[in-house]
């Protein structure tokens, strides 16, 4: 099984690559046509995707001034996707001679490019339609609007049970510069298969942190976002937060015995989060961003990084070996 995070390295249209990277995010893109028909539909998988702890990103909800749309809203979002929903029904023009029915283009180029990009897609059509001959062999959901919540949750669950099959808990992060630079730190990637390392990661497993530990059982929980917007760090960070302190509370709330309750003390003092975020940023304004969210009460020792920031110290274990003589 391929554990790295594979970046795209050439793009598409013949724009400057980009560097995102495949199945980075934890989210879910859907194409759908324009129409305010599918309102409601567009509402049930959001909310269907938001009860997994994923999230939605539909290209005709996001408005990115500035930016080349393209790029921003739709194939940067399919590249880092989990899997993606596609609406092929048909669109219909009306005129004064006669109605007639067409797959919507910008809905079947999108599709396109994620059987390009071999992306899992949940291919949706209404029961009133015909898919066109080039993409019939292709297994579609087929719905009517009694049974389009039930098609849809059944399709997303059965997609996630799959992916998380292929892609245990406790995955490699990516970049070999990280294991080399928290080994130097005394740090190795935890086993969560073990019950207790499990529970631990499952506080932020979801929102893509890795868990490490070293020998004096301490941990460290690690996200990579550097292919992201700093808002999502911030933001996934500040709900990693509120998991351990949630689980804390509750534990020791449980416990009438006040010298019992210690034994949940590492979930205060035994855990730190280490943030990998685009050089584009500087690091001490996320940071600050990140603490005026934080509750005060408690105090988890949180840095930030840049991926060059590994490499450097790698380099720098490297120069201390000095030259090897050639045979």
């Amino acid at each position: 099984m391929d554990t790295i995070i594979k970046k795209n390295d050439k793009c598409f249209i013949g724009m400057p690559v980009c560097g995102y990277g495949y199945e980075s995010a934890k989210s879910c893109f859907v194409a759908c046509p324009s129409d305010k028909k599918y309102t409601l539909k567009i509402e049930t998988i959001e909310s269907v995707i938001a009860s997994k702890q994923y999230e939605c990103h539909v290209a005709l909800k996001k408005i990115d001034p500035g930016n080349f749309a393209f790029c921003t809203k739709i194939c940067s979002k399919i590249i880092q996707s989990q899997f993606c929903i596609v609406f092929l029904d048909f669109s219909l023009d009306k005129n004064e001679k006669k109605t007639s029915e067409h797959p919507n283009p910008n809905v079947h180029f999108e599709y396109g490019l994620m059987l390009g990009q071999h992306k899992h897609i949940i291919p949706l059509q209404d029961e009133r339609f015909n898919l066109p001959f080039n993409i019939s062999p292709l297994d579609t959901i087929k719905y009517n609007d009694g049974n389009f919540k039930m098609k849809v949750e059944e399709a997303v669950s059965n997609t996630i049970k799959m992916l998380s099959e292929q892609n245990p808990a406790g995955r490699i992060p990516p970049g070999p510069e990280i294991f080399t630079f928290y080994s130097l730190l005394g740090y190795k990637i935890s086993d969560v298969k073990e019950s207790f390392r499990e529970l631990l990661y499952q506080h932020g497993g979801n929102l893509n942190f890795y868990l490490f530990e070293n020998n004096k059982s301490q941990y460290k929980f690690i996200g990579p976002f550097d292919n992201e917007d700093p808002k999502k760090a911030v933001l996934h960070a500040k709900l990693l937060v509120d998991n351990i302190i949630s689980t804390y509370e509750n534990l020791i709330s449980a416990r009438p015995d006040d010298a019992k309750k210690g034994v949940y003390e590492y979930l205060k003092t035994a855990i730190s989060i280490d943030l990998i975020i685009s050089p584009l940023f500087d690091k001490s304004n996320v940071l600050a961003k990140l603490k005026s969210m934080l509750n005060p009460a408690y105090k988890y020792d949180i840095s930030l990084y840049y991926r060059n920031d590994f490499r450097e110290r790698v380099e720098d274990e490297y120069k201390k070996i000095g030259d090897i003589a050639l045979k």
